[in-house]
């Protein structure tokens, strides 16, 4: 039977002092007693030879137990279930007794540490040993369920791992597929191990196969990431993220992860079957071992290297080089001779220790939900999972699509285009600075509502997954309320561009008035009369810089980073490309110019609309 007993909780009999230890040496049933191996809250397990010498494992009920009814009964359904199955990866009764003054039952006893010890001190399994326990487990859980059992407490320390494979223990709480469902529990209680026990059976559903297999899924994410996939406490959190579906798969390959967290839904009819869960982990095995051996370090140790869960020997279907020795399993069997009275006691404090992770504890009576227990018997099963080599040829069923977050389009930097679009405002306002700007205000708050626009269409589908049809209707109805916040948004840019825009007016008007800072010089009487003046086109040249810098100053400028936004928006549709590029600048060049052509007249006019006329310097 090995390591592994499931207890009870608060829902069995009421605790009490355990028996002492039997002695090294005593006889139960014929069977010599050479070590404890393990306690449990139902009995304990001892290390014991038959007539012949050979190794056993018995378990005897504690007397509390032995001498309840209830106790009996759930020995002897153990022992029922166990003698319907005849599997290498399921633990081998061998004798029973349940009608004796001590009731027990001797199964094989296996070499080995439980799943839980040897992840707690090797580290999680890599991909390859992953889908070898998954694979190997799941065979054996078929075979249970084809014998009409559920296990029910499916969890890394009843699972043993031995030089052959890992090896199905503890059926303590089994239930039969076709018996109804025994009144072993305290009404409103279930007994199992949270965060190892289906939700369902949470809710007071009855234990089915599907259990088991959720079960099944939540062993492997501890041996895939050596954590709890529910944590371990406390318990109400734990039973509470079980419910939800919420397990811890950080760091697990995509593929792996998605396979998991889909057989572990709370919903038994949107589960993952175990045989498409395998098939994800083979794949992902594959790609390791490939990976690897491409990297020059493949997953193999030297000739003599174990794999730590054995794998398949089928040669045609090869995962790849075993992985490399992390350490010798720990060994539970008892050395031929009895050791001396100090050895033995070092050695028992041992084996308590290894025995630790087998007597967790965790398996307990859980208070149901508020669905009421379903008693009725439970129909026999078919065939859940296929191994993988079993459909070398059959077409692999569509995996449902990948959980792929919706990631908005990139807008790509358009920083000559821009700049080329500010050449035509800077050749209009040399003639008519109130049009340039006005210009300018408008094609900021276009800028902005498209990219406030842009912004909310892919925040709405980041939400939802993806596109939806609904889109485009609820883009058009939020239009108004996109032109608001583009205006609202817009006072900013307009305040910082027009403020930039006076002072270097102001400031210019100052410098090259009449007297000062003489560019290109006037010929006139009146201009001589004041000491100087410069021609119209000097000024022409300060309204064109004006503008130039109340653009860059309401573009780069505070609350501008929707209007770049849309402005990358609008060039990535209305020139995209390095041809769209090079063709909009072009064109602007040549706005430019027709534009600049008044200024570059022999009598240039400035037309200051809306303003009466140019600044007033004293």
């Amino acid at each position: 039977m090995g390591e592994g007993e499931g207890g009870a909780g608060p829902a069995e009999q009421p605790a009490a002092t355990p028996p002492a230890r039997l002695s090294t040496g005593a006889e139960v049933g014929g069977y010599t007693i050479r070590s404890l191996l393990g306690r449990g809250a139902m009995g304990a397990v001892y290390e014991a030879a038959d007539g012949g010498g050979h190794l056993v494992a018995l378990k005897i009920l504690h007397a509390h137990l032995d001498a309840d009814p209830v106790g009996r009964e759930r020995l002897r359904r153990e022992v029922l279930a166990l003698q319907r199955l005849r599997h290498p990866a399921v633990a081998q009764v061998l004798d029973a007794e349940l009608d004796g003054p001590e009731a027990f039952v001797v199964t094989d006893l296996y070499e080995g540490p439980t799943l839980e010890r040897e992840i707690d001190q090797g580290g999680p399994l890599d991909a390859v040993d992953l889908y070898e326990l998954a694979d190997q487990l799941a065979g054996a859980l078929e075979a249970v369920h084809l014998a009409g059992v559920v296990h029910r407490d499916l969890k890394p320390s009843n699972v043993l791992i031995t030089p052959n494979g890992p090896v199905l223990i503890d059926f303590g709480i089994a239930q039969a597929l076709e018996e109804p469902r025994a009144a072993l529990t305290s009404p409103g209680f279930v007994i199992g191990t949270p965060g190892y026990l289906a939700p369902e059976l949470l809710d007071g559903g009855a234990p089915t196969p599907e259990s088991d297999w959720w079960s099944w899924a939540a062993l492997l994410a501890f041996a895939a990431t050596g954590r709890s996939p529910f944590g371990v406490r406390p318990t109400d959190q734990v039973l509470r993220r079980s419910r939800e579906g919420r397990a811890d798969l950080v760091g697990l390959p995509a593929r792996t992860a998605r396979a998991l967290a889909g057989a572990l839904q709370a919903d038994p009819a949107t589960r993952w079957g175990p045989t498409e869960v395998a098939r994800a982990l083979r794949r992902d095995a594959d790609d390791a071992s490939h990976a690897a051996i491409l990297a020059g370090d493949p997953l193999a140790g030297d000739d003599e290297a174990t794999q730590r869960i054995a794998a398949h020997d089928d040669p045609t279907q090869p995962l790849g080089a075993p992985t490399r020795l992390l350490g010798a399993p720990t060994q539970l069997v008892a050395p031929p001779s009895i050791p001396p009275a100090t050895s033995a006691d070092a050695r028992a404090t041992a084996i308590d220790r290894d025995r630790a992770a087998a007597h967790d504890g965790l398996t307990q009576a859980v208070p149901l939900g508020s669905v009421r227990p379903v008693t009725g018997p439970i129909p026999q099963v078919e065939a859940r999972y296929q191994p993988y080599e079993a459909l070398p040829d059959a077409p692999e069923p569509e995996e449902p699509a990948p959980a792929v977050p919706y990631a908005r389009p990139a807008t790509r930097r358009r920083t000559g285009s821009l700049l080329a679009a500010v050449a035509p405002l800077a050749a209009l306002a040399a003639t008519r600075p109130g049009v340039a700007f006005a210009v300018l205000v408008g094609l900021l708050l276009l800028c902005r509502v498209v990219g406030t626009a842009w912004d909310r269409w892919h925040a709405r589908r980041e939400r939802n997954g993806g596109p939806r049809g609904s889109d485009g209707v609820l883009a058009a109805v939020a239009l108004p309320w996109h032109v608001l916040l583009g205006v609202l948004g817009a006072i900013p840019q307009v305040v910082v561009s027009a403020c930039t825009a006076v002072v270097v007016v102001v400031g210019g008007w100052w410098l090259f008035g009449a007297g000062r800072v003489v560019v290109l010089p006037r010929v006139d009487v009146e201009a001589r009369s004041v000491g100087g003046m410069n021609e119209t086109l000097v000024f022409c040249g300060v309204l064109a810089a004006a503008m130039v810098l109340a653009a860059l100053a309401a573009w780069f400028g505070p609350a501008g980073r929707p209007a770049r936004l849309g402005g990358r928006v609008l060039l990535g549709r209305l020139a995209p490309g390095r041809v769209g590029a090079a063709v909009f600048v072009v064109v602007c060049l040549v706005l430019a110019g027709v534009l600049a052509a008044p200024a570059l007249g022999a009598a240039p006019q400035i037309d200051w609309w809306p303003l009466p006329g140019p600044p007033e310097i004293a």
